[in-house]
């Protein structure tokens, strides 16, 4: 590896100072945002970038780059700075565009929108979280394919909130646990918070955290010294380091040149004019706003290229001649967003007609693991109850590495955000757990949403019919949640058909969704199709007169449903029974296949053991829906659903009143 030699270090020290100067002539700029991270980060990433990251930049998706993730996502500056200096496709004008309507510099970094940005991170501890899932994948494809094709680092820049995020020490539990040896945390230690010192609010030993963890601990005494930072990072990557996964310690001081300087001040309020002068004073740089040293920025991305030029080289020619069959292989993986066609999904139907969703799932989840390779996933500590698990086939582990079923424990917050990372790197991940539990993956579920990755998040467990468990684990409230985030799909199919469709759909459209499973086996209707599914909603029972009324139904509620159709069909009613397992689905069909599946005036209602708020577009009134907006009770299946008015009895009365 060729790396910076020690006396070459002035030059690194100028391109640092560059990238300081240009992030706060940003925040200036805008007005808007994080000078204390930029001051006082620039070293950790500039020394990172020169000396040791593996990327090309003018092909920021090579899937055999390191992936660099600002977990500490605020500093997006510091990041545009280092990427633009680097050479990525970062037109000067985006710069000084920074968090400006549509520019390509957003306030926090966004994946897809600015090359070399490998992970969209929000809240934090999110992106650590994320690179954890990076790391899995890393493991898992380097053993499939071999480390001449995948072989590389994941690296996190975070800082003291990520650290104090609950998220993060689930996330770092596992990662040591996996003994994931080639992710490496750069900690930007410096005491002090937006509303003050650190001591006010942490005061954790972060070595013992750590080393308690199973993972390496290196401290960087002073933030400023290049060459201590470069060698932490050489010694994390040594093979003396290699079985456990490294967090860097590096003590810096925020907002470092500023006379606010290692204050709350610096964290997020943009500069003054006459500091912004007076630090590029102390740094030998011109005062006049987006100048930059020609010098430094080539001589920057000249550090990066001649460490990069012949690993770019030698992988191209390693790809060059794998077999046909590995290169179909391959090619499968890098274009991890088309449709994945299953040309046959095995499911046995049982001779009773009757199966549980969550039970067909776990079948269905087999069925397509055997004819793809790249579906990996597991539970957060409950796959006998959701069934999501691969069988025949290892658990992920650091001895393990090929394993497809993945033991997160009771983690459901890191489980999704892991989830992302890992449909980051191409693959496609499942995570499962029970329904009312989705409050606790949340953040990460919404990150799928706004990356738009292909994560399938598996919920069992979906309503009040789960009986005795009582109301703190009887879903309620959370179908109208997931349904109301932007670029999400969410499915609660009634029976196997539509399970099997639901699969379908969500691996032909590649786009992140949730599957809403019930515990209760349910019959298996003749009229319920997979292929309909991917539309959302569609006529299960047709009308056998005039139309007079239409009921819709989700999930476990359609065989309700069924039941009071017929009644109300063998006492001469004009009814039409629809099944809408996605409403976000049926919504984006155009408005004449809507119409014909819900013609206008006529009366409609809606059969679901779920909050009423989902449903107000399709119906009159209150009257109309047949849902529940309180919490439920501990009792038998049969008693609290007979107490919320979930009977043929009770809602075919109500419909005939109402009809009449």
């Amino acid at each position: 590896m060729i790396t910076m030699k020690k006396e070459d270090n002035n030059d690194l020290k100028k391109v640092v100072d560059n990238i300081r100067a240009l992030g706060i002539d940003m925040i200036d700029q805008a007005q808007s945002g994080h000078p204390g991270i930029v001051l006082g980060a620039a070293p950790i990433i500039t020394t990172l970038y020169a000396n040791h990251i593996k990327v090309d930049v003018k092909n920021d998706k090579w899937i055999n780059r390191d992936r660099f993730v600002l977990s500490a996502g605020h500093g997006s500056a510091l990041l545009y700075s280092v990427l633009f200096m680097a050479g990525y496709d970062i037109a000067f004008d985006e710069i000084k565009r920074f968090r400006q309507l549509d520019s390509i510099t957003p306030g926090h970094p966004e994946f897809g929108v600015t090359k070399g940005v490998d992970v969209s991170t929000g809240p934090l501890g999110e992106g650590l979280a994320t690179a954890v899932g990076m790391a899995v994948s890393e493991c898992y494809l380097r053993q499939h394919f071999g480390k001449n094709l995948i072989d590389y680092y994941t690296y996190v820049l975070c800082g003291d909130g990520d650290l104090m995020e609950g998220i993060s020490y689930e996330a770092c539990s596992l990662a040591g646990l996996f003994e994931l040896n080639k992710l490496i945390v750069l900690y930007d230690s410096n005491d002090v918070t937006l509303d003050g010192a650190l001591s006010s609010s942490f005061n954790e030993n972060i070595k013992q955290r750590f080393e308690a963890m199973n993972w390496n601990y290196i401290l960087v005494s002073d933030g400023e010294n290049l060459d201590s930072i470069d060698d932490a990072i050489q010694k994390a990557k040594s093979q003396t380091m290699n079985n456990k996964p490294t967090i860097i310690e590096i003590k810096t001081t925020i907002g470092k040149y500023s006379k606010n300087e290692a204050t709350s001040i610096v964290h997020g309020t943009p500069l003054e004019e006459e500091d912004i002068r007076e630090i590029k004073n102390k740094l030998g740089l011109r005062e006049v706003p987006f100048t930059i040293s020609l010098e430094a920025k080539n001589s920057f991305q000249e550090m990066i290229e001649s460490r990069n030029r012949s690993k770019i080289e030698e992988w191209g020619e390693f790809v060059s001649k794998l077999s046909v069959e590995e290169k179909e292989e391959f090619e499968l993986l890098l274009h991890n967003k088309m449709p994945i066609k299953i040309k046959d999904i095995y499911y046995n139907f049982p001779s009773d007609g009757k199966d549980s969703t969550r039970s067909v799932s776990g079948k269905v989840i087999n069925s397509i693991a055997n004819s793809y390779p790249f579906l990996i996933g597991g539970s957060a500590d409950v796959s006998k109850s959701t069934t999501a698990r691969i069988n025949n086939t290892l658990d992920f582990s650091s001895n393990t590495s090929s394993g497809r079923n993945i033991n997160f424990g009771v983690r459901e917050n890191a489980m999704a955000a892991i989830a992302n990372g890992i449909a980051l790197s191409n693959l496609t991940p499942f995570v499962s757990t029970f329904f009312a539990f989705s409050d606790y993956l949340k953040p990460g579920l919404r990150m799928s949403a706004l990356m738009d990755l292909p994560v399938i998040y598996v919920f069992s467990h979906d309503s009040i019919a789960v009986g005795e468990d009582g109301p703190t684990h009887q879903p309620v409230e959370q179908l109208t949640a997931l349904r109301a985030i932007p670029n999400f799909d969410t499915y609660r199919p009634a029976d196997a058909n539509e399970v099997i469709g639901t699969y379908k759909a969500i691996l032909e459209l590649r786009k992140p969704a949730a599957i809403i499973l019930g515990r209760n086996k349910v019959q298996i209707q003749e009229s319920t199709s997979s292929s309909e599914v991917i539309k959302g909603a569609y006529i299960v029972k047709k009308e056998l007169k005039k139309l007079e009324a239409i009921i819709i139904a989700t999930g476990e509620e359609l065989e309700l449903a069924m039941k009071i159709y017929n009644n109300l069909l063998e006492k001469g009613y004009g009814i039409r029974l629809v099944s809408m397992p996605s409403i976000s689905r049926f919504e984006k069909n155009d408005e004449k296949y809507k119409r014909e599946i819900l013609p206008d005036h006529i009366k409609t209602f809606v059969i679901e053991a779920s909050s009423s708020l989902s449903w107000y577009k399709y119906v009159k009134s209150d009257d109309f829906l047949f849902t529940i907006d309180s919490f439920g009770e501990s009792g038998k299946r049969e008693d609290v659903l007979r107490k919320y008015g979930f009977t043929v009895e009770k809602i075919q009365g109500q419909i005939e009143r109402l009809l009449r």
